[in-house]
């Protein structure tokens, strides 16, 4: 895969198993670093119809499609496919042209629908899926209908409806939307150019990057918000980059609180951290601990049993 874009954060987290970083050498380093749509079904017939062998045939599904935001170039297809519900997001990330109605785990049910259906079409070609595929053409193939809502359902699925390439790839396609929404490029190589033209963004101006990033996870669902340990760093990070940059060049920064007490509180740690300087860990502060526990304290019931801290 040809993808290129802000390298995952470097440092050190207590998180969900399997999710670690490396130590990183500055705060400042960390924020820098740590930035690198399914509809409702319609008209589908739930008998199928006949082949001419008197084979029942699966049902064809549709799903709503929100329309091009022009950033659908930097999440291509195979011919035949979109991926406006996939792009919507970097200019809306609360759009919900495939969730919009439905519970989390409906949500997850649809996704699962509709990725297997986009399988079925793509071995039919004559050319399965696969998870390797150049400029990742068919992650956003085959996740092409779903909206960010629905990625995140993957990502912190629990039932054993997606395997674990498959969250990988929920979660890949969240950070590039992401960094997309605050001018980092994520995307094949061959349409950074574009990107830069389009978006006439400064990615050195830390300012506004971290205020970009703020603004735009405030914008995301509830959902995400409350079951998403990557939303909570990633705001805090950005918080964290905005204010520290501002400090630095004497610039009086704007209020960015996200009115979570959790996301206050990992700001507050990244900060001490930045004050004590090399030798100690993120870890081991108070404060970072404290945060986690007020995150995982109000993840719903259903979630916050399969959390671990790890200090």
């Amino acid at each position: 895969m040809n993808i290129e874009g802000v390298g995952l954060s470097s440092i050190q987290t207590a998180r969900q198993t399997g999710l670690t970083r490396e130590p990183a050498s500055t705060l400042l380093s960390y924020a820098i670093e740590s930035y690198q749509d399914l509809g409702p079904i319609s008209d589908v017939d739930d008998h199928g119809t006949y082949d001419s062998i008197g084979q029942v045939t699966q049902p064809v599904l549709r799903f709503a499609s929100s329309q091009p935001n022009g950033y659908e170039i930097f999440l291509p297809v195979r011919a035949g496919h979109s991926s406006t519900n996939l792009a919507i997001a970097v200019t809306d990330p609360s759009a919900e042209p495939f969730s919009s109605g439905n519970a989390k785990s409906e949500v997850s049910e649809l996704a699962r629908r509709a990725i297997d259906a986009r399988y079925q079409q793509m071995a039919d070609s004559g050319q399965p899926f696969r998870p390797k595929s150049n400029e990742a053409v068919d992650w956003y193939t085959a996740f092409g209908d779903l909206d960010r809502r629905a990625l995140n359902a993957i990502r912190t699925d629990e039932s054993g409806l997606f395997s674990a390439v498959e969250m990988e790839i929920a979660q890949s396609i969240m950070t590039q939307q992401q960094s997309l929404a605050m001018g980092l490029y994520q995307g094949p190589s061959r349409l950074a150019g574009a990107f830069a033209d389009k978006d006439g963004r400064d990615p050195s101006d830390h300012m506004a990057v971290g205020r970009a990033g703020a603004l735009w996870l405030d914008q995301v669902s509830l959902e995400e918000k409350r079951t998403s340990p990557e939303w909570m760093e990633q705001r805090a990070a950005a918080q964290y980059l905005y204010e520290s940059t501002a400090a630095q060049t004497g610039k009086q920064p704007e209020k960015l609180s996200s009115g979570f007490g959790f996301v206050d509180r990992m700001v507050q740690a990244y900060s001490e951290l930045e004050k004590l300087g090399e030798g100690h860990e993120l870890n081991y502060l108070p404060s970072y601990q404290h945060a986690w526990q007020m995150f995982v304290d109000q993840v719903p019931q259903e979630q916050s049993t399969s959390m671990t801290l790890f200090f």
